[in-house]
């Protein structure tokens, strides 16, 4: 983005928008404020300097406006810088690994440079997390499974940059979308068990956004009930998807019901720690209980016995980015 500075009345710095960039400028800031540029630029880099009762009346005029501050402006020579942004709600996400090293691999060869970030799962982190991104003055933003916020959503309809999310697939995504359906996966997996003559099946799954979240249980609960199968064996944790997760949680769910002899895990690593947890207490796999995941990684090779899983092609998706 190329910025046309002139000084304003004041001695500020007056920004211009050049015709196309379609950005709120700190100038409209101001006069929809009513204050110089120079006291909105202060209030956003030093908000303990200003008055607190103007302070508040300039952010709710960024927010409305939508008004993204621009880090690079001083050296942009351009309209986008060669920075391609990526966020995740935490970088131990399953399947992020795979997604991040293909992507790395082929943006690099073009030339781009890759930035990760983590937002969290809660929607304050989400808005901040964006409001940081955005400042950079991306070339493209990629999000991996993560659900945006309404608020979020309206920022980022401001920013004139391809937006890619992967993971679950969305119907309404903000830009484009490339993933796996998640309910789809489901279903396979609890057909082959039942195949299996496997009877008592559980669900444990660490969903990472809402989108996910519906069609496995959507996925779930069809794919019981057209087995005249009650779906209600589900435990849903918010807690890190790792072994140790899987671990701990599946002591506790052999308490709770004795008779299981089949388990889908939504991850790899979850699985893994079930699997470890199975091992200890002398349960044999898969003769008294069957372990199956989503997910298809590495991890699901070297278990033993190796996981029964749906295959997700993150790595491919990845590459295909592009």
């Amino acid at each position: 983005m190329i910025l046309v500075k002139s000084l304003d009345a004041d001695g500020s710095p007056k920004e211009k928008r050049r015709k196309g960039t379609g950005k709120i400028t700190l100038t409209e800031v101001a006069e929809f404020v009513g204050v110089s540029a120079m006291t909105v630029s202060r209030a956003l880099r030093m908000p303990e300097k200003v008055n607190p009762e103007l302070r508040d009346r300039i952010d709710a005029a960024v927010s409305q406006l939508g008004y993204v501050p621009n880090l690079q402006a001083r050296n942009l020579a351009s309209v986008h810088s060669d920075l391609i942004l990526a966020v995740v709600p935490t970088f131990s996400s399953p399947g992020f690994l795979p997604v991040s090293e293909a992507l790395q691999k082929v943006l690099t060869e073009r030339g781009y440079t890759m930035m990760f970030m983590e937002s969290g799962h809660d929607g304050q982190s989400e808005q901040k997390t964006f409001e940081k991104m955005l400042a950079y003055n991306p070339a493209a933003i990629i999000q991996f499974n993560i659900d945006t916020i309404e608020s979020c959503t309206q920022l980022l309809a401001n920013v004139d940059v391809p937006i890619l999310e992967i993971g679950a697939l969305n119907t309404h995504p903000v830009g484009m979308c490339i993933g796996v359906d998640y309910g789809k996966a489901v279903k396979q997996i609890v057909t082959h068990l039942a195949d299996a003559s496997l009877k008592n099946i559980a669900l444990l799954c660490t969903p990472a956004n809402n989108t996910m979240f519906r069609q496995l249980l959507s996925g779930w609960n069809t794919a019981m009930l057209a087995l005249n199968r009650s779906p209600h064996r589900v435990v849903t944790t918010h807690l890190p998807s790792t072994i140790a997760t899987g671990v701990n949680i599946f002591k506790d769910m052999m308490i709770t019901w004795g008779d299981l002899d089949a388990l889908i895990c939504t991850s790899d690593e979850m699985a893994c720690g079930c699997m470890m947890a199975c091992h200890s207490a002398g349960i044999k796999v898969p003769n008294t209980v069957a372990i199956a995941s989503l997910g298809g990684g590495v991890l699901s090779t070297v278990c033993s016995p190796a996981l029964t899983t749906v295959e997700f092609p993150w790595h491919d998706i990845g590459g295909e980015s592009r």
